[in-house]
């Protein structure tokens, strides 16, 4: 529906209020405080137009949406909504270069270079000589080869009132809309306070200083937008003005959810698709009329269960036209499913994730207890961590039913294992890529010199589970058999380490035994040895 009442805003209130105070202080002098009147006056004014442009963006979006799903309807009106942005814009450009035009004039072309710029970044340009009372006129009332009545300030006059026209032509329906139109846009000539009569033209840029009359054409570039934004709503407005209020009818049977588990309660809404709400139909469902549109039934017993029947609307002539529909529902026993994201058992010590869902139950519905075990939720998911190992961890699960009923819905046990012990190995680098060296083999000297030192993992491709490792011993042999020990405290090679590996010759053994390693579970284990044969 178009508006009926368009009233000014607190804050436009105060902009002409400020605007006509500032205007009539200048008549008598043109001090620093008026000035600053007129600079605060800009500020606000720029940001109610910067606000109104994305609000009428946002309205063309809204359009172009409405015509993407009906062309045909939305078509005309949207046509009309384009040519008022178009004539909106080129109007605003002819006051943007007026206002550029002035500024340069009073500030010189670096002051019009900066004054773009700040257009640019969404910032307030200072005025410097914003006192300057010559500058708007030379630009604005200049006499042309056409004459002094072709000036800029009086083809301005001429393209605001062609504007204004065209606009109240838009909405030639909402006379209150003109009557806003025609308040904004008046550009009869005035009287001063002497009586003396003066020109619309020349009340804004003769003798003005710059400050004012850039306020001035920014407070007409408002009024050029918020019309714009009016007149928009309003060919917005009439997309289904004078649509029917009814042009199908048909029966639509709309449940909650077409899947019911056993003690739960199906529920469905039998409706019109379009109706008059002053005529209130008939609606019979299974040989029974309903008292309002809802339907429920109970859903004691398991099985699929149709519901039929009719509904009657009585027409202006005072027959009876009648929309029979059909549908079904299912009515299934609870079943929850309950499912470990790793494998079917928990290991101890780590966060095991898992996954609980009960069909037809939505999962903020959706409860979960355990035994042996500490339950935490994680994201869509949950997390399970043992307690104690040998003993099953049991899972139960509950939701909570139309009504408000909460129901068990079934559990399911998992058993607890401790974690399995991992292996270590040497990281190295293979043709730029990563490998690891698990012993047995010979291992070129390049390449254990380069490593990363002594890292432990599980030989179990379904377990991400990492380790640390803390330290190992390293056994190392001279040409008479006697073994030297050397000791890593961390997960690199120390430096006497690598440096009885750089004079092994090739074929040698040496022993990485006592590795050390730290799991999730706070476990220190120590690990199998690997035996290295250099290359």
């Amino acid at each position: 529906m178009s508006a009926t009442n368009c009233p000014e805003t607190p804050r436009q209130k105060m902009i002409s209020m400020m605007y006509l105070v500032l205007t009539a202080m200048l008549a008598l002098n043109v001090s620093t405080d008026v000035l600053n009147g007129f600079t605060l006056v800009q500020k606000s004014l720029s940001q109610s137009l910067a606000s109104t442009t994305a609000k009428n963006q946002s309205l063309y979006g809204q359009f172009e949406d409405l015509k993407s799903q009906n062309p045909e309807k939305v078509a005309e009106w949207l046509n009309k909504a384009n040519i008022v942005r178009q004539k909106t814009d080129s109007m605003n450009e002819v006051l943007e270069q007026l206002k550029y035009d002035i500024i340069v004039k009073a500030d010189g072309q670096e002051g019009g270079d900066l004054y773009k710029e700040c257009i640019k970044n969404g910032t307030q340009y200072a005025i410097g000589a914003r006192d300057n009372l010559d500058a708007s006129a030379q630009v604005a009332m200049a006499v042309s080869m056409q004459g002094a009545s072709a000036n800029r300030a009086n083809q301005l006059k001429v393209g605001l009132n062609k504007y204004a026209a065209l606009m109240e032509q838009m909405v030639q329906k909402d006379s209150t809309r003109i009557k806003t139109i025609r308040d904004n846009f008046n550009t009869e000539d005035t009287k001063t306070q002497n009586g003396d009569p003066i020109t619309w033209e020349a009340s804004r840029f003769e003798m003005i200083p710059v400050s004012a009359s850039i306020t001035l054409l920014t407070k007409i570039q408002t009024d050029l937008r918020y019309t714009e934004s009016e007149v928009v709503n309003y060919l917005k407005n009439q997309v289904d003005a004078s649509d029917f209020r009814v042009n199908k009818i048909t029966a639509e049977v709309i449940p909650t959810s077409s899947y019911v588990t056993r003690g739960g309660v199906y529920e469905a809404r039998i409706i019109l698709a379009a109706i008059d709400s002053t005529k209130r139909p008939k609606i019979t469902v299974n040989g029974k009329v309903l008292e309002n549109e809802k339907y429920t039934a109970g859903c004691s017993s398991v099985g699929t269960f149709d519901i039929k029947g009719q509904i009657d609307l009585p027409r202006a002539d005072g027959t009876i036209q009648s929309y029979p529909f059909e549908s079904s529902y299912i009515v299934g026993e609870p079943t929850a499913i309950i499912s470990a994201d790793m494998m079917n058992v928990f290991y101890a010590g780590i966060e095991n994730p898992m996954s609980v869902s009960v069909p037809g139950v939505p999962t903020q519905n959706v409860s979960v207890s355990i035994t042996n075990g500490i339950l935490t939720r994680k994201g869509s998911g949950w997390t399970v961590r043992p307690t104690k190992v040998g003993q099953d961890c049991k899972i139960s699960v509950s939701a909570k039913m139309e009504g408000g009923k909460v129901q068990s819905i079934g559990s399911k046990p998992f058993r607890v294992k401790a974690l399995p012990p991992p292996i270590g190995y040497i990281e190295y680098r293979e043709n730029g890529n990563p490998a690891k060296y698990k012993g047995g083999k010979a291992f070129a000297k390049a390449n254990l010199i380069s490593s990363n030192g002594v890292k432990a993992e599980l030989d179990d491709a379904d377990l991400d589970v990492r380790y640390n490792v803390l330290g190992f011993d390293i056994t190392f042999f001279d040409s008479m058999g006697n073994g030297r020990i050397e000791t890593s405290n961390s997960t690199a090679f120390t430096e006497k380490q690598l440096d009885l590996m750089r004079k092994m010759s090739r074929g040698k053994t040496f022993y990485i035994s006592r590795i050390r390693a730290k799991g999730p579970d706070g476990i220190e284990r120590i690990l199998p040895p690997i035996e290295v044969k250099v290359n």
